[in-house]
């Protein structure tokens, strides 16, 4: 089958049939690390200052947004993304410890699959590949789990779509729920039958089907995201989470990338705010700043300002890419990625045709955002809230039990 990635002009093909699950025997799962970092620290890590890895071993990290894979390196001539797809028992030791090193704790799966028996497919795949591998990941389903993973110390995969036209009839929403679905985008950029999306001329608002789902969600614990939703669409759908967090997986704020459609609103920032929802900010250079150039204080700029217009407990990171960024391309590619993006993006990029955040832009991450908040003084607490405690408590308080 073939998986829709969300960067912008790539798929990537991912086989279905060659995927057995094959839960391992008790002797056969070996022992996981008891911390975050192996036992000989890494030689990424080692720039890092003590109190930044302090932090973020004592947070359960979340990218709401995130398409997990390694599109850029190879192994027995597939890409890692391929490979942990396609055979199963690849994801090794190895990659986890990388992985877990690397500091994220918790993804959220995205990529955009409009059609519904794609969207099976590729939950077989996810699915198979979480239970393939029972002893390095843990499927994010409950508030339960999610509470428990920092004593697991598996890697929590978090299933999202960033659309949601796989939702022909209401009672679809339980049917994907029962597969692993968590979160939901209700449109991508264009139209669809709950709404419109950021990139529409004309953005109707949510439909009374978008409602009926939005509404459906919310009664069995299923986040909406409203990401690349029109302005209206996204007020719509905000609206219609009655005592639910409403969740923005990864936008910027306009007021500061000003112009940008895939940017949110103060009026569509507070609105979400009021139902204890949370906005990831990506490490993409064109949906931080309107133009060049963009230095990683361009990314931490939002995270003041929603903290500063509706408070601290509303942000965290949404980067909307993979452990690898699309930086890891070779240049043609990148320039590709950028001569056949879609106008209404209004992609940018340095002299060397780099698409996210220097500093950002590496599977360690996490690390150089701790560093910048303290940077800027922010409080222990609070940093932890941003790397991830936010959307952790908004989703304890979506998912039922």
């Amino acid at each position: 089958m073939t998986s829709k990635r969300r960067n912008f002009i790539k798929k990537l093909g991912a086989t279905v049939a060659g995927i057995s699950v094959m839960p391992l025997s008790a002797n056969q799962v070996p022992d996981v690390q008891k911390s975050k970092n192996t036992l000989k620290e890494r030689k990424e890590l080692k720039k890092y200052s003590v109190k930044a890895k302090q932090l973020i071993n004592e947070t359960a990290c979340i990218d709401m947004l995130s398409t997990f894979g390694d599109d850029y390196h190879k192994r027995d001539g597939k890409s890692l993304t391929e490979l942990w797809e396609t055979v199963p028992g690849s994801f090794t030791k190895e990659d986890y410890e990388f992985v877990r090193d690397a500091g994220m704790n918790v993804f959220g799966w995205g990529n955009m699959i409009p059609a519904y028996d794609d969207m099976l497919k590729f939950m077989a795949v996810q699915n198979g590949i979480i239970a393939s591998n029972p002893q390095y990941f843990e499927r994010i389903d409950s508030k339960s789990k999610l509470e428990n993973l920092s004593s697991s110390k598996k890697i929590g995969m978090l299933m999202t779509n960033q659309e949601s036209s796989h939702f022909r009839t209401v009672d679809d929403v339980n049917l994907f729920y029962g597969l692993g679905q968590r979160v939901s985008q209700l449109t991508y950029n264009g139209k669809n039958r709950l709404g419109c999306g950021a990139f529409e001329d004309v953005d109707s608002g949510i439909t009374e089907f978008g409602k009926q789902i939005v509404r459906r969600m919310n009664d069995v614990g299923m986040g909406v995201d409203v990401s690349h939703c029109g302005d209206m669409t996204t007020l719509g759908g905000i609206e219609a989470c009655e005592g639910v967090p409403a969740l923005i997986t990864h936008g910027g704020c306009r007021t500061i990338a000003k112009g940008l459609a895939r940017s949110k609103t103060d009026e569509a920032i507070k609105a979400m705010a009021k139902t204890g929802g949370v906005i990831g900010i990506p490490i993409l250079r064109f949906m931080v700043s309107e133009k060049e150039p963009v230095y990683i204080e361009n990314f931490l700029s939002h995270i003041d300002y929603v903290a500063q217009l509706v408070g601290i407990d509303h942000v965290g990171i949404g980067s909307d890419q993979g452990l690898y960024t699309e930086d890891y391309a070779d240049l043609q590619l990148r320039k590709d990625t950028l001569e056949n993006a879609p106008a209404k993006y209004q992609c940018h990029t340095n002299e060397d045709y780099l698409l996210t955040i220097e500093k950002l832009n590496h599977p360690f991450r996490v690390y150089d955002i701790a560093e910048g908040l303290i940077k800027k003084g922010y409080k222990d607490e609070h940093i932890k809230m941003v790397l991830g405690d936010n959307f952790k408590r908004a989703l304890s308080k979506i998912f039922k039990q």
